[in-house]
């Protein structure tokens, strides 16, 4: 079983992660039976990163 989650930055103004969450939340999903497959930056139009999506995967068994 595949799912993509969505992780936003701080904020509208701001471009930059707040790892130390998103650390927090994939460890989450770690603790869940989740890994984490790909990372894909998002950007806007004007080639800030606003959010990243996680490919993630669990297996069926």
């Amino acid at each position: 079983m595949q799912k993509v989650v969505e992780f936003k930055t701080r904020n509208f103004w701001s471009s930059q992660l707040n790892l130390d969450t998103l650390n927090e939340e994939i460890t989450k999903y770690n603790n869940q039976g989740w890994r984490v497959i790909q990372i894909t930056p998002v950007s806007s139009f004007s080639a800030h990163v606003r959010s990243v999506l996680l490919l993630l995967e669990k297996s069926n068994s």
